[in-house]
């Protein structure tokens, strides 16, 4: 019996008509789907074999194993749909399968169909397309998110020779409509592209006090042909395709089997810092040492030439499903060797199917409304359900202490009588994860000593052994030249990411962090020539650091490229600004720094630049607009004077803000001495604006989660202020929810992921002796992402305008067209989108709306305090979840249609207002006490065709300038016309490398989804 057939046989069905229980035909087409499935396992050894997993270490079996050295995957999966009309159980138990009819006592996860059409379409859907079903409302989830990956993965094995066809096909067709519909290939607009970098503008000399050593900043006479090392990197970088890599999970989980989770060996419980200090000890131990052919930084992230790294505890296992065909996704494919996929299904993955954060959360706290919302993806998304990261590390204290410093200042802490047990465990830890980072870096140093000696190469032999001297110093000892700074700072990094996840970790104001490295090692040179050949290597040794930031991407399932397209690891890298006592910050590492960003166009670091007008000289802000003009989307500029005034509402002392640096995206931080986890919640605010327009009830997710706040059939609003009243409570209680799911995330990573290094590296922790999870760093917030603010206010001004102060419409109007999107309905949709003045327009009432709104999402969040007693941020950017939950949102009030993107963080929308004057003005005049946790300002802007670089510099710096002076506080730039993106999206081979700034991070263009890639072309183009 073919159970394939059986299950295609599912979307053949049109309609079926329920029995007298409310059962339909598809009740049983479904039984009989599920009890070929349990045939196929239990009649065949391949797939039998699939069910068994590594068990406890000996003495540790459960019940059934028979003492062997494995044990059976037991879970049962319930099929269920929202109408009643299918019920259905899977049970995998002891090795067998059973299709169950009636409810059993223990159900893992059930899925829910929202109707029968979709229960067919889940029955054909493809491993990396479940999640989609999901995310779109149409499946919805109880239970164990693992063990839906593991039913799917049980699917995959005997669909997967359908799925592959089905997957195929669609390609195929996909494909043969592009090349019917694409326009041909323009390649003056690709050529003109590539052709930007061929000219370089020269800089003013002497303008900025900082810069002592560069003639001219702008280095124009340095290019990547001048460094063929990292062209080749580059090109590699392009070429490459991230491999999953075992290697973190494998050996923590190792350890874990042999030394127990809850409990250690000896029965006794675990202080979770203390267990996880030990494991990484062990995993960086025993961390494979890399060192890349004619590198000149040691150390990688993993085990392989690019990686992604699995975490158990995180996302890791929605990743299950996927094992067998991650490489055959149409985006962000991964390689997956079959020893990998084995190892993963076989020994990791089973492990961890209760030892992640939204398990602890779903058992511990009772499956909390708070969870339910998360999971139907509409609202919003906590980000501490795959890691905290978004942070910045001390790396000042590691380069001027070293491992061995920072150890002895934990011992002479450990002295204090006064400690308790739990507060001595949390720095005997932060000791123990050292021990782990020395370790790492001595297996480096033998590995460079190893390869030195078999290297033919005198100039190769003589840079391993650089490196060799170097590893052998640090970081366990401080660092005294730049390149000893550089290898110190990857290897912490490297370690770093091996402790948490490689997500938004961010690396702070590098320029002042190592420009007395510079300038030491330049006062070390006594000739013209020497200098010169100096500052050459100080570019290229950047720029090799530059590169290994890029041999890693987060592991994520084929959702993330609806949720996050494109986005890699985030790693912020800030400079310029001012310093710590309000001087100009501009430096010889700043235009270094710049000058890799300008030859090495790559979507990850990501550039963050300070600019204060006050402080700063045009001549760097110029520089600024030429490297964004050449690399197309880098870097992001901020307004140090908005962001002071933002960060001054916390209490922080001026010195400390002074020294901000963007995490992640764009979002600011006291770099090494704040816990901040700035992308703490992602939410959807145009969730509570639907929610108010139907009394608490959410379309999309199909049931009324929020508070009834009034009926528009019952014309229950007799005033505008009593509609803005009800959005403004949705929209106070889905913050509140968030925030709750935030601190119950939270307390799951206190108990199973505690990180006592990114703990040592932040001040305030061995002083207080508390892990950074517990409250242990000097400050303590966590920092929000709001999106959709243009859509709500668009929409609250058509309401008021429209309906309460011109009587043009009924509010009952309104809502039946907005139910129906607009259709029949065309001089509502008209009226809507022609008649009101919107945000970006200049008109100031739009602009006072703009700010009401603000002030409610900012007091709501003010109004909680999270979990390490800290408190809430406001920030409004989007990653690429502004195209997501477009997806997910029906038409609005404000003329948007169902579907369709919002816009980019807070960018007005398109149509505002032909003038770029006009909406520099109104994004420039919002509040910045309002926006403490940054936002993303989009611009996408064109040099005219034969314009000189000069010509575009400036007219870019005036709009700028001008930008800030009015209290902008953030900009970022595509500078490209939406002509060359079509192109690019017909024929994706002429622009590989052709970067584009989503909302707060770079991406390459022909990587993201079509509906990202069409939001990209639809923006505003703007030249002069």
């Amino acid at each position: 019996m073919n159970v394939l057939k059986h299950l295609a046989s599912l979307s053949l069905l049109t309609s079926v008509k329920p029995d007298a229980g409310g059962k339909t035909v598809l009740n049983t087409l479904t039984h009989l789907a599920l009890k070929l499935m349990a045939l196929q396992f239990n009649l065949r050894p391949t797939l039998k074999e699939k069910l068994k997993h590594t068990a406890l270490p000996a003495g540790q079996l459960s019940a059934g194993s028979g003492g062997s050295a494995f044990d059976w995957l037991n879970f049962t999966v319930g099929i269920k749909t929202k109408i009643g009309s299918v019920e259905q159980y899977i049970r995998f138990h002891g090795g067998r399968v059973t299709a169950l009819g009636t409810r059993p006592e223990t159900v893992d996860i059930t899925l829910t169909a929202a109707d029968d059409k979709a229960l067919k379409e889940l029955a054909l859907t493809p491993p990396s397309d479940m999640l989609n079903l999901i995310l779109k409302n149409r499946i919805t989830l109880e239970g164990n998110l693992a063990y839906l990956q593991l039913f799917n993965y049980c699917i995959s094995l005997v669909m997967g020779g359908i799925h592959e066809k089905m997957a195929a096909r669609t390609q195929k067709i996909e494909q043969k409509d592009k090349e019917k519909n694409a326009a041909p290939s323009n390649t003056t607009l690709s050529k003109e592209l590539a052709q930007r970098k061929n000219y370089r503008m020269k800089g003013q000399k002497e303008i900025d006090p900082g810069v002592k050593y560069l003639d001219d900043p702008f280095l124009p006479e340095l290019s990547i042909d001048d460094f063929p090392r990292l062209n080749a990197f580059f090109n590699d970088h392009l070429e490459a395709v991230p491999e999953v890599d075992p290697e973190r999970i494998a050996l923590l989980t190792q350890w874990y089997r042999a030394n127990g989770w809850e409990k250690d060996v000896k029965g006794e419980t675990w202080f979770p810092e203390l267990r996880n200090a030990l494991a990484f000890k062990h995993l960086m131990k025993n961390k494979k040492p890399i060192i890349r052919c004619n590198d000149l930084i040691a150390g990688t992230t993993g085990s392989k030439e690019i990686s992604t790294h699995v975490f158990g505890d995180g996302q890791g296992t929605l990743f299950w499903g996927e094992l067998d065909s991650v490489n055959k996704r149409t985006l962000s494919p991964y390689t997956c060797t079959r020893e990998t996929a084995d190892i993963l299904h076989g020994e990791i993955f089973p492990f961890w199917t209760d030892k992640t954060f939204r398990e602890y959360v779903r058992v511990h706290k009772g499956a909390p409304l708070c969870q339910k919302i998360d999971e139907r993806w509409v609202a919003y998304y906590v980000w501490k359900s795959t890691g905290i990261s978004h942070t910045i590390p001390n790396f000042k204290r590691f380069l001027e202490k070293g491992c061995s410093g920072i150890k002895e200042d934990i011992r002479i802490r450990n002295t204090d009588a006064s400690l308790s047990r739990e507060e001595k465990e949390t720095l005997n830890s932060m000791s123990i994860v050292l021990d782990g980072v020395e370790a790492y870096a001595e297996n480096l140093a033998k590995e460079a000593k190893a390869l030195a000696s078999a290297q033919t190469d005198p100039q190769r032999r003589a840079e391993l052994e650089i490196l060799n001297q170097i590893c052998t110093k640090v970081p366990l000892e401080p660092a005294s030249s730049l390149a000893e700074a550089f290898n110190a700072i990857n290897i912490v990094w490297t370690a770093l990411h091996n402790e948490n996840s490689d997500t938004g970790l961010s690396l702070g104001r590098l320029d002042q962090l190592l420009q007395p490295y510079f300038e030491k090692d330049m006062e070390k040179c006594e000739s013209e020539q020497e200098r010169q050949a100096y500052i050459k290597g100080a570019v290229e040794l950047a720029g090799c650091f530059i590169m290994r930031l890029t041999d890693h991407v987060p592991m994520l399932p084929d959702i993330a490229n609806y949720l996050f397209g494109g986005a890699t690891s985030t790693q912020a890298i800030t400079l310029g600004g001012v310093t710590q006592d309000g001087e100009d910050a501009v430096n010889d590492m700043t235009y270094v720094f710049l000058k890799t960003a300008e030859m090495l166009v790559v979507r990850d670091a990501n550039f963050n630049c300070r600019y204060h007008s006050e402080k700063n000289s045009d001549n760097y802000l110029k520089r600024l607009c030429e490297v964004n003009i050449i690399a197309q989307a880098t870097p992001i500029m901020h307004s140090d004077q908005a962001m002071f005034k933002a960060l001054g509402q916390h209490g922080y002392p001026i010195e400390d803000i002074r020294d901000w640096a963007a995490t992640g995206c764009v979002e600011p931080t006291i770099q090494g001495k704040h816990n901040s986890h700035t992308a703490s919640i992602l939410l959807n605010m145009v969730a509570s604006m639907e929610m108010a327009l139907n009394n608490g009830f959410h379309p999309i997710m199909g049931f009324a989660a929020g508070p009834e706040t009034g009926r528009i059939e019952d014309n229950d609003f007799k005033d505008f202020q009593s509609f803005f009243d009800a959005w403004a409570t949705q929209q106070k209680f889905i913050i509140d929810q968030a925030c709750t799911l935030n601190n119950f995330l939270g307390e799951a990573h206190q108990m199973i992921r505690p990180t006592p290094l990114l703990s040592v590296l932040q001040d305030g922790t061995i002083e207080s002796a508390k892990d950074v999870l517990k409250g242990g760093a000097t400050y303590n917030s966590s920092g929000t992402s709001n999106i959709g603010l243009a859509d709500v206010v668009d929409s609250l001004l058509v309401i008021k305008k429209l309906i309460f102060d011109e009587k043009k419409i009924s509010f009952q109007e309104l809502k039946e067209a907005i139910d129906v999107d607009f259709q029949g309905y065309p001089r509502i949709h008209a009226m809507v989108q022609n008649k009101v003045a919107q945000f970006g327009s200049g008109d100031t009432g739009a602009r006072n709306m703009a700010d009401r709104v603000l002030r409610v999402v900012h007091e709501a969040y003010m109004s909680n305090t999270h979990y390490r007693g800290g408190h809430y941020s406001a920030g409004f950017w989007s990653m690429s979840q502004h195209v997501a939950y477009g997806t997910l949102s029906g038409a609005l009030p404000s003329g948007r249609r169902r579907g369709k993107p919002f816009t980019p963080g807070l960018t007005p929308y398109p149509n505002a207002s032909r003038s770029l004057t006009d909406i520099l003005s109104d994004v420039a005049a919002l509040d910045p006490c309002l926006l403490d946790n940054n936002m993303a300002f989009n611009v996408k802007f064109a040099p005219k065709p034969g314009e000189t670089r000069e010509a575009a510099v400036d007219q870019m710096f005036s709009y700028v300038k001008s930008y800030f002076l009015q209290g902008g506080m953030q900009i970022q730039f595509n500078v490209i016309t939406s002509e060359a993106l079509k192109d690019a999206m017909a024929h994706p081979e002429n622009y590989r490398n052709l970067m584009v700034r989503i909302s707060g991070y770079n991406a390459y263009f022909v990587q993201l989804n079509k509906d990202i890639q069409k939001e990209l072309i639809q923006r505003s183009e703007y030249s002069h």
